[in-house]
């Protein structure tokens, strides 16, 4: 029979035997063990700083790639939109740069802006009465407001397209003016704070023959309503003029306006892009865009995915 304390002295003395193992095994392994580490450390830390300076690197070349787009501007816009018409559709809330930048780069390159639609936040149709309100303006028998806010999309876009195309010859009916039936449906919309407009001219035309159409907006905060599917279904309805459409977003845009189009099969072929719009590089590529005869192939401008800085740069005429 084993005896109780020689049991006892046995177990204290197993692990007094692994402790003095595990201290001389220690001082034989411990240090190789921490160099590894300290130098794994040290490897890490490395690169870290080697990363560092690659990313201040890339910061100084984009600094002076955009300074020197801001330089050149002027000379690469300049006249190149002599006596073109374009119609802007800006969304209330966007980055300035995106939309009073576009504007003035647009301007500056001799084109005339004859309307500006702003697009405002009651389009968010946050109530019952707001949806119907607008189902009866642009005569939806949609019973979502998602699909009332997508058919008054399609008929911004598709009306002033039909205006590009002809100029305004009479409605679909045959009663009227569609000139006149495109400036009412504004003037409705305007009246219940769904859009704001601003007209180049009283007495022109809201939507001349030939105009170019230009949607800007984003902002790195939230949008202000469904802006993704409706800039989408507004710029199909725009291609229909047979002219040319650009949409134009701020690179720090969380709005997804350029890429919703660019991964949309039935318009990024017809609707160009530009995902960069508040900066000098982004205005220049809009221009050039325009700029392109009009049976050019849509391009997609900026940083995003299978994007290129900008178009190729047409001769002065």
């Amino acid at each position: 029979m084993i005896d109780f304390r020689y049991l006892v002295v046995t177990i204290i003395s197993i692990f007094l035997a692994l402790t003095v193992g595990i201290m001389l095994g220690a001082g034989f392994v411990g240090d190789p063990l921490a160099r590894d580490l300290e130098n794994r450390i040290e490897s890490v830390n490395a690169e870290v700083r080697e990363q560092r300076e690659q990313i201040d690197q890339l910061r100084a070349q984009n600094d002076a790639l955009a300074e020197w787009a801001q330089a050149a501007e002027p000379w690469a816009i300049d006249g190149r939109l002599n006596g073109r018409d374009v119609v802007v559709f800006a969304v209330d809330g966007a980055d300035g740069g995106v939309v009073d930048g576009s504007i003035g780069a647009l301007e500056d390159a001799g084109a005339t802006i004859v309307t500006q639609i702003t697009l405002g936040a009651k389009f968010a149709l946050e109530s019952g009465p707001e949806a119907d309100q607008l189902a009866t303006i642009v005569e939806s028998v949609e019973q979502e407001p998602s699909d009332v806010l997508m058919d008054a999309a399609g008929a911004m876009g598709e009306g002033a397209a039909s205006l590009a195309l002809d100029g305004g010859g009479p409605t679909e009916s045959g009663e009227g003016s569609s000139q006149v039936a495109y400036s009412e449906l504004l003037r409705l919309l305007e009246e219940e704070d769904f859009i704001s407009v601003a007209r180049n001219s009283d007495e022109g035309e809201v939507v001349p023959d030939d105009s170019s159409f230009v949607i800007a907006g984003g902002n790195a905060t939230t949008q202000p309503f469904n802006v993704t599917a409706f800039i989408r279904r507004l710029s199909a309805g725009l291609t229909a003029g047979e002219t040319d459409v650009v949409v134009t977003e701020s690179s720090s845009s969380q709005w997804n306006m350029a890429t919703a189009v660019r991964e949309d099969a039935e318009i990024n072929e017809t609707v160009s892009t530009v995902d960069t719009g508040e900066s000098a590089l982004g205005h220049v590529a809009l221009v050039l865009v325009l700029s392109e005869p009009p049976a050019n192939p849509a391009g997609h401008f900026g940083t995003g995915d299978g994007t290129r800085p900008l178009p190729d740069l047409p001769p002065l005429d």
